[in-house]
């Protein structure tokens, strides 16, 4: 059964919009709209799409369009992608991955394979975002969304049970009973919405797509070494003959350039880089972009507008992931909102299970993934870490989980871990 707004169009534009205020019209009254058609906004739309509500899917963009990114997509966003109906497609076009590769800064070697994580077999891949993004946002529409690119929102406010929005460009508004933002790292809006914390967390990342490589694996190759720490390097195959590669600095480090850029050239002239992409060379531009790792002490929600994703903060602090985050919080956010038009309850009380939820969630893993950061990206334990994985079979595994959020990052401080890694340090001579 379709839910909807008792009030038509032309009372809702009555009530809230008095003649000095009509400059722009509200010409639909909306069960949600969705700001940010990357995955975690076009996953949701989906969803509710689905429950049969009237959705409204929002862009700056015109689609499609690239969005910069690492591309790898863990097992258990794999499960979501094939719970929206795209397992078809994802056979077609995304680059199956098997393991793991870890360097470390001594250049000790970590390799344990990523398994699939469901009896439905959903494993690792790697696709670009330029046909990700497009593929989430057209099961959107398919599902029922409606869809609008080149509109950036630039004002919402609440008003007698439902959420106005208006733009620019075209002096257009909507309206919706509820809105969520789905924004990624662009935070405008958010400030101005009082919804970012005292102090934003931006780690910086850039990539470029490498094309001709002829050593092409079905490994995600992260290199600790080359690299300022905290941070990484890494090498993500897309195809049989081409990878996306890049670096992310998770803060600036002494005694190393500002510029992600530089980083990004030295990592590339490290000699078993340069041997692993020899005879390739880069297609399109390189491209930097900032992620947010604060979703631990960040708002994700007021009254009735609601982030998922990046927009709450939602990039793993230790291994910068996102994606992953974006599709489970969008399920999470589903099933509260779901709850919300069944019962038509959009009250304080009732909205507040999304944040319940969203925390039970994820608090823990940001709050201990924080601490890996700080305690683990040193380049001592990192390598006792390596000499560790050589000597205790267990812990690669243990360690690829922890990376995929495939277990609890309190495993990385368990007693018995430290004191392998404790005895793998290297001895006074």
């Amino acid at each position: 059964m379709r839910l909807r707004s008792r009030r038509n169009d032309r009372d809702v534009e009555r009530d809230l919009y008095p003649k000095s205020r009509r400059a722009a019209k509200v010409s639909k009254v909306y069960d949600a709209i969705i700001v940010g058609a990357g995955p975690g906004g076009s996953a949701l739309a989906t969803s509710l799409a689905r429950s049969g509500l009237d959705i409204l899917l929002l862009d700056k963009h015109h689609f499609p369009r690239d969005k910069t990114c690492g591309d790898a997509l863990s097992p258990s966003a794999v499960g979501i992608l094939r719970h929206l109906g795209l397992e078809d497609v994802l056979g077609r076009v995304g680059f199956r991955i098997d393991g793991l590769q870890l360097t470390m800064p001594g250049g000790e070697l970590v390799a344990a394979p990523i398994l699939p994580t469901s009896r439905d077999g959903d494993s690792a891949c790697v696709i670009p975002r330029l046909e990700l993004d497009e593929l989430l946002r057209s099961a959107a529409i398919r599902a029922g969304s409606e869809f609008a690119g080149g509109v950036r929102v630039t004002e919402i406010i609440e008003e007698q049970g439902l959420v106005l929005g208006s733009t620019n460009e075209k002096r257009s508004s909507w309206s919706s009973r509820i809105v969520i933002l789905a924004v990624g790292a662009n935070v405008g809006l958010l400030k101005r919405q009082g919804l970012v914390p005292k102090r934003l967390e931006f780690s910086y990342a850039v990539r470029s797509y490498i094309k001709g490589i002829t050593a092409v694996d079905r490994q995600l190759h992260i290199r600790f070494d080359g690299v300022p720490l905290p941070g990484y390097g890494w090498i993500f195959p897309v195809s049989r003959d081409s990878a996306n590669v890049g670096v992310v600095a998770f803060r600036k480090a002494k005694g190393t350039s500002n510029s992600i850029y530089a980083v990004f050239e030295r990592f590339l002239r490290q000699p078993l880089v340069a041997e692993m992409l020899s005879m390739g060379h880069p297609r399109g531009s390189t491209k930097g972009y900032p992620l947010r790792t604060d979703f631990h002490r960040s708002p994700i929600r007021r009254g009735r507008l609601l982030l998922i994703g990046e927009a709450a903060g939602l990039v793993n602090p230790f291994t910068g992931e996102g994606i992953d985050y974006a599709l489970e919080s969008a399920m999470v956010a589903s099933e509260s909102l779901r709850d919300c038009f069944a019962t038509g309850d959009f009250s304080e009380h009732t909205l507040s299970r999304y944040d319940q939820a969203l925390r039970a969630r994820f608090q823990r893993i940001f709050v201990l993934t924080s601490l890996m950061r700080r305690i683990y990206m040193n380049p001592r334990l990192l390598d006792a870490l390596g000499r560790a994985c050589g000597r205790w079979p267990d812990v690669a595994p243990l360690m690829v989980d922890i990376f995929l959020g495939r277990t609890d990052p309190l495993r990385a401080f368990s007693p018995g871990l430290m004191l392998r890694i404790l005895r793998s340090l290297p001895t006074a001579s």
